[in-house]
């Protein structure tokens, strides 16, 4: 069972909704995990809730002991890591975290040979004035196909890699506290983009989608993410 709502406000207030491992902004994306596991007699209490985003989840959870790689998540630790972290954020109440976009996928189809994806984009504005506009660049590898509405496109090299890039423009403003979806899931306005064979063989040598974010009077967010990481092939 999941923890009681109460539980999982606590949590992830006094964490600020941040991962207790690696301290990312998780926005809606972040769990509220159980360091003992239910199955394992784990209770359903704030003493046993940590807030983790999702890939600190998938590394605290999927740990196989019959192919131990890696080290695996004790109870120990994460109560560490969440304890320092439930500390720090006493401790600065009111830090100016450097802004955070989350960003995730849709499946909109699913067959043996294709799969195709809309990219998403939300961004929480967690200053205290509001963002009177903002602008988006994503950069997504050329060799994968792309479909996008209402987005500037062209192409850029960056560190020898060719990317395609996708950029909008707005005047919206973004009130303190505010989440808005960047790019959303809809069909008049969306980036979507397909992995095939092709792009699925080239998984492996890890191609990544990267994006700037910038606002009136907040510092711009960079970031990337492994394509690998964005379908579900």
């Amino acid at each position: 069972m999941p923890f009681p709502r109460p539980v999982r406000d606590e949590a992830l207030v006094k964490s600020h909704r941040r991962c207790c491992v690696c301290h990312e902004f998780g926005g809606r994306s972040v769990n509220v995990h159980h360091i003992i596991q239910e199955a394992d007699g784990g209770a359903n209490t704030i003493d046993n809730a940590i807030c983790l985003c999702l890939r600190c989840h998938a590394e605290a959870g999927h740990f196989n002991p019959r192919h131990p790689m890696g080290t695996k998540y004790s109870p120990d630790e994460l109560r560490n890591h969440r304890d320092q972290w439930w500390q720090h954020c006493v401790k600065h109440p009111d830090e100016p975290f450097q802004p955070a976009l989350d960003v995730s996928y849709k499946a909109i189809l699913r067959s043996a040979e294709l799969h195709r994806y809309h990219l998403l984009i939300a961004y929480t504005n967690q200053f205290k004035e509001a963002q009177s506009g903002w602008k988006v660049q994503v950069f997504i590898p050329a060799f994968v196909p792309v479909d996008s509405v209402e987005f500037e496109r062209y192409q850029k090299s960056v560190n020898g890699t060719h990317y395609n890039v996708f950029a909008y423009e707005s005047n919206e403003k973004i009130y303190p506290g505010e989440t808005v979806e960047i790019i959303p899931s809809m069909n008049v306005f969306h980036i979507e983009y397909q992995i095939n064979h092709q792009v699925f063989m080239r998984l492996h040598q890890n191609p990544c989608v990267l994006w700037r974010f910038f606002t009136t009077s907040a510092p711009s967010v960079e970031g990337d993410r492994p394509l690998a990481e964005l379908q579900e092939f």
